[in-house]
């Protein structure tokens, strides 16, 4: 009897996939919910089919009286058995529509791939944005809404990742829905404590060896001190660009704060070691070089603030950011006596940091988040605000010497890369059981 029983049970499992194959993908996410699929060009071998598609999605998931907005979807299908990949982007997705895009994870654990923009970012926009809605708990809820829809047809084990602040998101999600994925793996995300958390401070004044931090001082200082030589530099290098800089108080103001970003900004991507690095025997024009190639042009300007508003919200009321220390600077810093990123804020919005909720996430990182696989790269100012898991829960952070923002898995030796793909499938072993 017990033997006909499992045969009954194997045979409608059996019917049951048969009929799921049976019909397209497309077909079944218009059935999940989702509208405006458009088939994506692959030039990747190893998905069968890829889709950009949209969900509705409540503009308050506590209020849903208050209207819908469509958030963006992509999928990468390799497998109705397969375990899926979910990247909790922080910002756009674009390049989620690129024909040879992957994931790193995805490859390895040979998973599907979805990719969901963040809410307020690109195409995945309210008419009307109303900023009190651009919370943590109603982004991760858009996060919670995407997976249990998809859970119907790609019903193996999910592992959620992101990117910087894409890997915050990570963090928050697991956060707030910790069973619906079996782990996690934010690369280079910060856990700030403030809207100008001051262990950013601690961190650059020793970060790499005493040498580079003189030299890349001595820059910003030499910047400063001959600013009737750089700034008409920089407002050239602005110009021919098309940046204005109203929102920051004007060019002069975006100057300073440009050249103070880039004791951060250098850190935070490493573009050239320290022994690259000019010295003060070098002409004036390689100091500007380095300056421009480290902190940009845009950071402060209206394009770039308005490209980011949606990030700078967030930062400044609930996951916190930096600002910079001008104790070294104090006699050449003539625009900014207590430098802030008030003026990021979306314009007309008051902005108030909200300090509890990564409190509770410090706490719940330490006690209970498990299965975390944490990436970061040694000399990535990020890094100074990287978690601090303890050891009471399941978890494996990697730290890359030398490592930038840009730190992933790949990036380690081959004995540690080995050790953290072999963890990570080991947690969905023992989710999946």
């Amino acid at each position: 009897m017990r033997k006909y029983v499992l045969g009954l049970l194997c045979l409608i499992c059996l019917i049951g996939i048969q009929s799921l194959h049976a019909q397209s993908l497309i077909e079944q996410l218009q059935k999940l919910g989702f509208e405006n699929i458009q088939n994506i060009e692959l030039t990747n071998p190893s998905y069968q089919e890829a889709v950009e598609a949209f969900i509705i999605q409540p503009i308050s998931h506590n209020h849903p009286e208050k209207g819908n907005f469509r958030q963006r979807v992509f999928i990468r299908h390799k497998g109705y058995d397969r375990p899926t990949v979910f990247v909790t982007e922080g910002y756009t997705a674009d390049y989620a529509k690129n024909a040879r895009y992957d994931e790193e994870l995805a490859v390895n654990l040979d998973a599907n791939l979805v990719v969901a923009e963040h809410r307020f970012f690109g195409q995945s926009k309210p008419d009307t944005l109303d900023w009190k809605q651009l919370t943590l708990e109603n982004a991760t809820a858009d996060l919670h809404s995407v997976n249990q829809l998809l859970k119907a047809i790609y019903p193996k084990p999910w592992i959620s990742t992101g990117i910087s602040k894409g890997g915050q998101t990570t963090i928050y999600y697991r956060y707030f829905y910790p069973n619906d994925v079996a782990a996690s793996v934010p690369y280079v995300a910060p856990l700030n404590f403030s809207k100008a958390d001051k262990r950013v401070y601690h961190f650059l004044d020793t970060v790499g060896c005493d040498a580079c931090r003189q030299k890349l001082r001595a820059i910003q200082m030499s910047i400063l001190r001959n600013k009737e030589y750089f700034a008409p530099i920089f407002a050239d290098s602005t110009a021919a660009r098309g940046l204005t800089f109203e929102r920051v108080g004007g060019i002069d103001k975006a100057f300073e704060l440009n050249v103070l970003e880039l004791g951060f900004a250098y850190w935070q991507w490493y573009p050239i070691n320290c022994d690259s690095l000019v010295s003060i025997q070098d002409t004036t024009l390689s100091y500007f070089n380095v300056f421009a190639d480290a902190a940009g042009y845009d950071f402060f300007s209206d394009q770039g603030i308005q490209d980011m508003e949606p990030f700078f919200y967030q930062a400044l009321t609930e996951m916190g950011f930096y600002s910079y220390q001008i104790k070294d600077f104090k006699p050449w810093i003539l625009l900014h006596k207590k430098p802030d990123f008030s003026f990021s804020a979306p314009q007309g919005v008051k902005t108030r940091y909200h300090r509890r909720l990564n409190k509770k996430v410090n706490r719940w990182i330490q006690n209970e988040g498990n299965r975390i696989l944490y990436v970061y790269g040694a000399v990535d100012a990020w890094s100074s605000t990287a978690v601090l898991p303890g050891n009471k829960t399941e978890h494996l952070k990697l730290l890359r010497p030398n490592g930038s923002h840009s730190t992933r898995i790949r990036h380690f030796d081959q004995a540690t890369q080995q050790r953290a793909y072999a963890l990570v499938k080991d947690w969905i072993y023992k989710y999946e059981k």
